[in-house]
């Protein structure tokens, strides 16, 4: 609104004001998007989405919410990690025995890492000095040298499909998949033996250890919860009640909230962990199947292998914004920042 003392600012200046109050509204609205939201919290950081069919990975810049570019990888992109610099991207090949090796500086593969036949899931150790590969039809946990970018190690592990390492790294959770022996395998790192066997009656689908290490929260298929597993004790401290087919399982560093991607109504719920309890359900897209967040905690991506995108969430809000992307994408990873990533 125009005051008395504004019209009488001489009307060869009115053109700047003009100017300077567009920009201020530009700047409010991208603050308040999701998008926006995203981009400052990670500084234009870029997240890398594997689309299980394309046999790619896309590439979004989080400022601008959109892919940049479009990566051919490894066939059957099945699991990613990124090393906490955010300079390179692991991906893993299903329908391969190769890891292929992406540099976030040019987005292309520089390596090809032989592993095993029908890799799954990967995880890097905090530092991302070694990378733990589940190589499933060979039941077997491999550890790469991530100097050398070589398998030097090998575990024994009966149908081993995701790897969750402690934000301590001294041990991994590897959920097993194997016929009538379900599990969680406790690993230590350390000395790359196993610790013990947690029996399941159900098939483990997702692990992962809270950004604390006080909590390992993982899913099964067919129950509408998830399992809160103190790793001191090896007890199930909670049960959280979700929608149906819950599949990821997370909670971030530094972020008030916990997350869970729903499969059943097609849901990210968000939680409290200090309870354990539901804070929102946020409606994403067809069949989600897996999700991460910013640098900061404060945004989720949540890849929807059924409508072929990518929903941010803005998870103390529940604001949502869509991002179009490849065939069946599946996991997703996000750079912590692009200052960190030498950019």
């Amino acid at each position: 609104m125009q005051t008395l003392e504004n019209a009488r600012i001489h009307k060869t200046s009115w053109p700047f004001y003009a100017l300077l109050g567009a920009l201020t509204s530009v700047c409010a609205l991208a603050a308040w998007s999701p998008l926006g939201q995203a981009a400052a919290a990670t500084q234009a950081a870029k997240a890398y989405v594997s689309n299980f069919k394309d046999n790619t990975v896309s590439v979004i810049d989080t400022d601008a919410g959109k892919v940049v570019a479009t990566v051919p990888v490894v066939a059957g992109p099945h699991s990613m990690a990124i090393t906490q610099d955010g300079r390179t991207v692991y991906v893993s090949g299903d329908g391969s025995s190769s890891v292929d090796v992406l540099d976030t500086a040019t987005d292309k593969v520089v390596k090809t890492i032989t592993v095993g036949k029908t890799l799954n899931g990967v995880a890097l150790t905090p530092d991302s000095r070694w990378l733990l590969a589940a190589v499933y039809d060979e039941n077997r946990i491999a550890f790469v040298d991530t100097s050398t970018q070589t398998v030097v190690a090998t575990v024994a592990v009966p149908k081993p499909h995701t790897i969750a390492i402690s934000p301590d790294g001294k041990l991994a959770f590897v959920t097993v998949q194997e016929p009538g022996h379900f599990g969680l395998v406790l690993i230590d790192l350390a000395t790359r033996s196993v610790v013990r066997t947690l029996a399941l009656d159900k098939t483990p689908r997702d692990g992962e250890f809270g950004y604390d290490g006080k909590a390992f929260y993982f899913t099964q298929a067919g129950v509408s919860s998830v399992q809160v597993l103190d790793p001191a004790s090896d007890r199930i401290v909670a049960q959280m009640p979700t929608g149906v087919s819950p599949h990821f399982v997370g909670y971030p560093p530094g972020s008030a909230f916990g997350i869970v991607v729903v499969q059943g109504p097609g849901e990210l719920l968000v939680f409290d962990p200090g309870t354990n309890k539901p804070v929102r359900s946020v409606a994403v897209g067809k069949q989600p199947h897996w999700a991460t967040t910013s640098g900061d905690g404060k945004t989720a991506y949540v890849t929807n292998e059924g409508s072929n995108d990518v929903t941010v969430v803005e998870l103390a809000t529940g604001r949502t914004a869509t991002i179009a992307v490849g065939n069946a994408p599946r996991k997703v990873v996000v750079q912590r920042a692009a200052a960190t990533a030498g950019k």
